[in-house]
């Protein structure tokens, strides 16, 4: 999205001006030092890094800030260095029957917002940068094409008037017609220098990095000064072991082709202020051991802040007890809202889910309704996106999709004017919808609502790119794809499978890459294998897998025993079969081949407390041992299937 992109520009910016301006006091102190100037070209390569990777590269754990304030300032800036991912390529998904699709390609906006003119704006600037520097490249290597060898691998002709090295994967050194003795070995030192460190590559990358930041006068300073310490740590290499004389013969190399214009987009010998480097050439000496380390050890420390990437503590720790992956909360701040008006959403990520409601009768996939007349889906819930747009004009009436309690209603940066609405337990578990980008609210924060009451109206507030409703849901505060649920077809994968039907999904590889697409979990990936047994202890094969006679294998276990997941993976089905009982089907990602990995539980002592569309990861408990369906006494049984044709499990498990 053009918002996106343009946060994205505005916060790599700023922190790469940062970063310029602390790099470069450090230099200056670091020159007094007698530093190399590889040093130099390290710490200005990180501002470049710092300038391409907004959120930095290596981690470091910090704790979550206590204050509500602040960690809402956390999340904002977490979203910003967050890039936006692509939208999902693939066309509307068909259901799962052969029922019409209401979703189109999307189109343009229908006008376009500030926010495109800007980043029209920013992307013609960085395209002519790139084009005035592809210009000069070429000019030059048009005007070194007759160029002839020489004998020492350089390349000489009458449009050569100073030493340079051109080319990016192949760099050649061309020097004026004329240079001989100890100016040209001097030369030659220096512009080997530059292929050997790489220099011929790194410039135009670091280039391009500060071309998408046309408009910041700091990134063009980094790009100056990575240039100038590029040539200094040339000199210094040239001028390494040699003597007085040597030296004031460099110099005068630098005088000479200092005084005429250098090649434009190359490694020019006399490119950086030659004052500088004369009199850096004269005065240098290699520090001391002590010297050199302190410098190293200042610069090295300079570069972890400057490449760090600040997680919180809690993301890095692995959790106590294995527990569904709740997905992260867009907002923290409502955590404080008092307990009758429901809570927010959580934000930590390796925290329990909380607990299961009592069953009341109802199916959560039979209770939500669609809450806005929409034309058409523009992006579904995927790994890239946090739920799905449902695009309409602005001012179509947004309903709440159930009866609740608005927990939040308020404008976020990225999601514009926002509502949170808490719908309590329904059929064993906790739900809550938010509903996102819209242009009025009349509903606030507290208010009790019905299903089908108004809480606002389709806008575009926040990053958002035209008209429409950004619709997340939560089970048990752990975010599942809405198309699951709700209606928007007369197929939904979230309803119960009371007669197992579904389970035809593993027969029919088709079928079962829809219901996988539906779940927006595609992108999962396996190797084929699975780490771990899905019962910990105290059971004992009491029945082998037979190809085309016993799909699966049972694992004779006491009644009540908890089942574990033998893979990460996503639910797809969860309902109760004549003869299987209770089960639980997760698919697992696909192997290299492309085949679908799915393991079936079988024979579950009540239904599993996950909802279709939930992720597990391997270990976590996903129902208790029983003998449900056609079962001669408490035991797990167990199936592996890839892309429609059963495999034994316990083949998997040896492996």
């Amino acid at each position: 999205m053009t918002a996106a992109a343009l946060q994205q520009a505005a916060l790599a910016g700023a922190l790469g001006s940062a970063a310029v301006l602390a790099v470069w006091g450090l230099c200056a102190l670091l020159r007094r030092a007698h530093a190399p100037g590889w040093l130099l070209c390290a710490l200005w390569l990180a501002v470049g890094v710092r300038f391409a990777v907004p959120g930095g590269v290596i981690p470091l754990p910090v704790a979550a800030p206590q204050s509500t304030v602040l960690q809402q300032a956390a999340s904002q800036v977490e979203m910003l260095a967050t890039p936006a991912a692509p939208g999902d390529a693939a066309a509307s998904p068909r259901a799962l029957t052969d029922l019409p699709a209401r979703e189109t390609d999307v189109p343009a906006p229908a006008r376009p917002t500030p926010a495109d003119l800007l980043g029209a704006l920013w992307l013609g600037g960085a395209a002519v940068c790139l084009l005035h520097g592809a210009v000069q490249y070429r000019h030059l290597r048009r005007r070194v094409a007759l160029a002839c060898k020489a004998p020492d691998g350089c390349y000489s002709c009458a449009a050569v008037t100073a030493p340079f090295t051109l080319g990016l994967l192949r760099p050649r050194i061309y020097l004026p017609e004329g240079l001989t003795g100890e100016a040209r070995a001097a030369v030659l030192l220096h512009e080997r220098a530059h292929i050997r460190r790489g220099d011929p590559l790194l410039k135009p990358l670091y280039y391009a990095v500060v071309c998408l930041h046309w408009w910041n006068p700091l990134a063009w300073l980094a790009f100056r000064e990575l240039g100038r310490a590029m040539e200094q740590a040339c000199d210094e290499a040239a001028l390494r072991g040699r003597t007085p004389a040597e030296r004031a013969a460099y110099c005068e190399s630098l005088l000479q082709f200092a005084l005429r214009s250098p090649a434009p987009g190359a490694l020019a010998f006399g490119q950086s202020p030659a004052r500088g480097r004369i009199l850096h050439a004269l005065r240098y000496r290699q520090p001391g051991k002590a010297a050199l380390a302190a410098c190293l050890a200042a610069a090295i420390l300079a570069s972890a802040v400057l490449l760090a990437r600040p997680v919180r503590a809690d993301e890095t720790a692995e959790p106590s007890t294995p527990a569904v992956t709740p997905a992260p909360s867009p907002i923290s701040a409502a955590a404080d809202a008092p307990a009758e008006t429901g809570s927010a959403l959580t934000e930590s990520a390796g925290s329990a889910a909380p607990e299961t409601p009592a069953d009341d009768g109802r199916t959560a996939a039979g209770s939500f309704l669609v809450p806005v007349d929409f034309s058409y889906i523009s992006r579904y819930f995927s790994a890239d996106h946090k739920g799905d747009d449902l695009c309409a004009p602005q001012g179509t009436p947004v309903m709440a999709a159930a009866d609740g309690v608005v927990t939040t209603a308020e404008f976020h940066p990225s999601y514009g004017n926002y509502i949170v609405i808490d719908h309590g337990g329904i059929g064993g578990h906790h739900w809550k919808t938010l509903y996102a980008h819209l242009d009025s609210l009349t509903v606030a924060a507290g208010d009790a609502v019905v299903q089908g009451q108004q809480i606002g109206t389709v806008g575009h507030s926040g990053t958002a790119t035209g008209n429409a409703l950004h619709l997340e849901l939560y089970c048990d505060d752990a975010r599942v794809a809405p198309r699951l649920y709700f209606p928007y077809t007369e197929t939904m994968l979230g309803l119960p499978d009371s007669d197992g039907s579904l389970l035809d999904l593993l027969h029919d590889p088709e079928m079962l890459d829809l219901a996988i697409k539906m779940t927006g979990q595609g992108w999962m990936t396996s190797d084929g294998k699975l780490p771990r047994e899905p019962l910990a202890s105290g059971f004992y094969v009491s029945k082998a897998f037979v190809t085309g006679v016993h799909e699966g294998v049972d694992l004779a276990v006491e009644s009540g025993t908890p089942v574990l997941a033998a893979d990460d993976g996503v639910v797809l089905a969860t309902g109760k079969h004549y003869n299987y009982g209770n089960y639980l089907l997760l698919y697992h990602g696909k192997t290299g081949d492309g085949a679908s990995v799915v393991t079936l539980y079988t024979h579950f002592r009540a239904p599993s407390p996950l909802a279709v569309g939930m992720t597990v990861k391997a270990g976590d408990e996903v129902g208790l041992a029983g003998t449900t369906g056609v079962s001669t006494g408490p035991h797990l049984h167990f199936e592996l299937w890839r892309n429609g044709e059963e495999t034994d499990p316990m083949e998997a498990l040896a492996s």
